[in-house]
């Protein structure tokens, strides 16, 4: 890292320290909460940050920094599954397209675009609609919305790789498709699949917010962000940490995520071409 620029180490340092501060409360949230989520105190309805509570009660008396501490674990586990997801199929789906070409590469991307055409969410609205609401649903849909994106990336990147003399010289060794788009095509994708993983799991984050914003997400007792800032709007303008801790919480994760995928793909660049100071 000694020939990066200073603005690409101050990226990388800071996308690395946001992700790692979620991450860390995501597993260790419910021993450093300060207390219960869940607790009622009805002697402290709507109460504003105070030594007692930090970020101070909802109009249900619960603490609000707690409700955020152990909200993050449901949010990220949401949106991190549903990116892994939609990342293996997203791949996979990209590189036999990239592979195959010709008819495959037809019928396969008019597929992927009439995914594509439907609007976020609008389709994760109706799916969950059909399915109802839940983890497990909303990681499925929100792996459903993000595969067409990752998988035209995917494939645009790989076209310029399949076509490579490494690569014709292993099919002409008699090496397996699996084994070719897994050694020869797939890890001179990984910088632009790194940066695709943090773009779609921001994206991941907002989706899985809006659908609790709007009730089809985790169903109640389990917090998550989007559930604080759809119970907290209606008092915002007498009671606004109930909405604004979630939200803040949500920009701060987006924007540290997108730091550290651009971080990381100027490392992995920097790396293969072997000159670290010539990266933007």
């Amino acid at each position: 890292m000694k020939n990066l620029t200073s603005q690409q180490v101050t990226t990388l340092l800071i996308g690395s320290g946001i992700a790692a501060f979620f991450a860390s409360i995501a597993i260790f949230g419910p021993w450093i909460a300060p207390g219960d989520a869940e607790t009622m105190h009805f002697t402290h309805l709507k109460q504003g940050p105070s030594s007692e509570f930090l970020l101070g009660t909802d109009r249900f008396g619960r603490d609000v920094l707690s409700r955020l501490i152990i909200g993050t674990r449901t949010t990220i586990v949401i949106a991190a599954s549903s990116t892994a997801l939609a990342t293996v199929l997203g791949t996979a789906i990209g590189l036999i397209s990239a592979y195959f070409g010709g008819r495959v590469d037809g019928v396969v991307m008019r597929l992927n675009d009439v995914f594509i055409a439907f609007p976020t969410l609008v389709f994760a609205m109706f799916v969950i609609g059909v399915l109802g609401p839940g983890i497990v649903n909303g990681i499925l849909v929100i792996a459903l919305i993000f595969t067409s994106s990752i998988a035209r990336v995917v494939r645009s990147a790989a076209l310029g790789v399949v076509i490579l003399e490494y690569v014709d010289a292993a099919r002409i060794r008699g090496e397996t498709i699996l084994f070719i788009l897994c050694h020869e095509v797939l890890p001179n994708l990984y910088p632009t699949i790194i940066v695709e993983v943090c773009i779609r799991f921001g994206f991941a984050i907002l989706v899985t917010a809006s659908l609790s914003y709007i009730g089809l997400g985790p169903p109640p007792p389990m917090p998550d962000w989007g559930t604080m800032a759809s119970e907290g709007r209606s008092l915002m303008l007498t009671n606004p940490w109930p909405v604004f801790a979630p939200c803040i919480a949500i920009v701060l994760l987006v924007v540290g995520i997108n730091f550290l995928g651009d971080g990381l793909r100027v490392l992995l660049v920097a790396r293969r071409t072997g000159h670290l100071g010539s990266t933007a």
